[in-house]
């Protein structure tokens, strides 16, 4: 994974977990906080329809009661004789209206139901109401409250009348009332610009006009929602037969078989609740933007800071691995010395040689091509002396990670070269199995030389501990198995006990004697090796020798 890709997915899990972390309990707290508002909203709006219809209902019952009571106490304070006077029915009408406008006419009926005595704007002395139904209900209860009608004046009225007994025989007071009395009690209730409230008997016609549809006298389409039963208190919402759903509330009235209706559209009702949802809607679009905006900030700084810290570590990494590179280079100065010498005593045998030539030439005894025959010696070991420096310089050398399909047979072949020539120096028998065609890995090919120095020149270390210059043994030896390619390095050194095993691999920790190693070739082979997907495993017994096994994944070209 590149540095790029690798920050944007550190980025990604942080940003992920510094924004879900708070956003979550803060969306919770939102949706939670907004049902619970919601519901005490929607109990709050139910409750002022209610509320609403209960008060309107109570100015009903109220102004009803009180014509009732007009007329009784009319009744107790006169007689049929006198009330049957025109004029003192006249006069007793005035009183009655200077206490309520809301009276219209008056009269006074016999037993029989003859209208004996008037006064109003219509012409109805002298009929007979025997078979009216308000007349005979006030007859057998004692008073009486009708529904809007229209009656013989064929207009819509209200009746409220009261039986009185008067000496040996009963007759009746009544006293019709407008309906714009019920009108403008009903049509003051405006709630929004959908809310209303009417009238409704228990057939569910109108005795009061619905300002928004339907005539007075006529049945409401939705009467049967409204009617609840008389022990039903409170608001609901119910579908229309008009495909709209409305919030009502009823309440029955005492002193007539009625009730007050309150209605209005849901939407209009709810409306408040769904600015409460946008304005909540709003805070979590914002709240959100602000915690994406506030983790994004930090998110950048915490990455920038992991990335300035991984730079930090790869530099002191590479610093690490250069150091080992030159703890190698160091551990094989003898054998790198034991090389560069031999072309150089090469050299100075041919330059002898050319000498004595040179003045046998000058004597005219020589022959010249003998010269130039050292001259090409001498151009041969100048040449295996820059091969041998300049295998020192590229090992010795910095040089940038960069991983690529590395042959194994040719690198290790390269590699003992490096190694045989302090082998030799030492008295160490030096072998390797090395196939022509090995398998390929994927790795950086300085890295990869870098650990097989370190264990090659850890071996060589110790076959002289023990041997000396006699009888130490190293052996390099390639094998494959399924999708691994293993290299095996032996030595027939000291060996090691287990727990020497156990820390072999930590860094500083060495065997090697003080001030002959560092104590980092190991450690830094070990990280090499697991960071190119391979394993270093070590057996070793003490008086035996060790072996270390590199396993390391086999390249195939897709």
């Amino acid at each position: 994974m590149t540095g790029r890709a690798y920050d944007r997915k550190i980025a990604r899990f942080i940003l992920g977990n510094m924004t879900l972390v708070p956003l979550v309990p803060f969306l919770v707290l939102l949706v939670v906080g907004a049902i619970l508002f919601s519901g005490a909203m929607e109990k709050s709006i139910m409750a002022r329809i209610s509320q609403t219809a209960r008060d309107h209902g109570m100015m009903v019952d109220t102004f009803l009661k009180e014509r009732r009571t007009d007329l009784v106490l009319l009744a107790s304070i006169s007689s049929f004789e006198a009330l049957s006077n025109p004029e003192h029915l006249e006069a007793a009408f005035g009183h009655l209206q200077s206490s309520s406008g809301a009276f219209m006419d008056l009269g006074v009926f016999d037993e029989a139901g003859v209208h004996v005595a008037y006064t109003g704007p219509y012409r109805l002395e002298g009929i007979d109401y025997q078979e009216e139904f308000w007349f005979r209900k006030t007859m057998d209860t004692g008073s009486w409250i009708s529904d809007v009608f229209t009656g013989f004046r064929k207009t819509p009225h209200v009746v409220v009348a009261v039986r009185v007994q008067g000496t040996g025989r009963p007759w009746v007071l009544r006293a019709t009332i407008d309906t714009d009395v019920f009108q403008a009690v009903t049509g003051g209730v405006r709630i929004g610009q959908t809310g209303e409230a009417f009238l409704l008997n228990d057939e569910g016609v109108y005795q009061s006009l619905r300002p928004s549809r339907g005539k007075l006298m006529e049945k409401d389409p939705d009467s049967d929602a409204y009617v609840m039963g008389d022990g039903w208190a409170g608001a609901r919402v119910i579908p229309c037969r008009d495909g709209v759903k409305r919030v009502f509330a009823s309440t029955r009235l005492t002193e007539k078989a009625w009730r007050l209706v309150v209605v209005q559209d849901k939407r209009e009702a709810f409306e408040n609740r769904m600015r409460i949802y946008l304005v909540i809607f709003a805070v979590m679009v914002a709240g959100g933007g602000a915690l994406l905006a506030v983790g994004y900030g930090l998110t950048s700084r915490i990455v920038s800071r992991i990335r300035r810290s991984d730079d930090a570590a790869v530099h002191l990494e590479e610093q690490l691995y250069r150091a080992a590179r030159l703890a190698e280079l160091g551990e094989m100065a003898a054998g790198f010395a034991h090389e560069i010498n031999n072309p150089l005593q090469v050299m100075q045998s041919e330059l002898a040689y050319m000498n004595e030539t040179v003045r046998d030439v000058e004597e005219g005894t020589g022959d010249f091509q003998v010269v130039r025959e050292s001259l090409d010696q001498m151009r041969l070991q100048i040449g295996r002396c820059s091969d041998i420096t300049r295998s020192v310089l590229n090992f010795g050398r910095k040089s940038t990670t960069r991983d690529q399909a590395v042959s194994m047979g040719d690198f290790l072949a390269d590699v003992a070269k490096m190694v045989r020539s302090r082998a030799e120096v030492s008295g160490v028998q030096f072998r390797t199995e090395i196939p022509e065609n090995g398998r390929q890995v994927w790795g950086d090919p300085s890295r990869l030389q870098q650990v097989f120095l370190n264990l090659i020149n850890n071996a060589l270390d110790a076959v002289e501990a023990r041997h000396g210059s006699c009888g130490g043994k190293v052996s390099v030896a390639v094998r494959e198995e399924a999708e691994t390619v293993c290299v095996d390095v032996s030595d027939n050194g000291s060996g090691m006990d287990e727990e020497t095993r156990a820390k072999i691999f930590s860094p500083f920790y060495t065997t090697k004697p003080p001030g002959s190693g560092t104590g980092l070739g190991l450690s830094v082979c070990f990280g090499i090796v697991e960071g190119m997907g391979g394993r270093i495993h070590v057996s070793s017994t003490v008086g035996e020798g060790s072996v270390f096994t590199i396993s390391l994944p086999r390249y195939r070209e897709h």
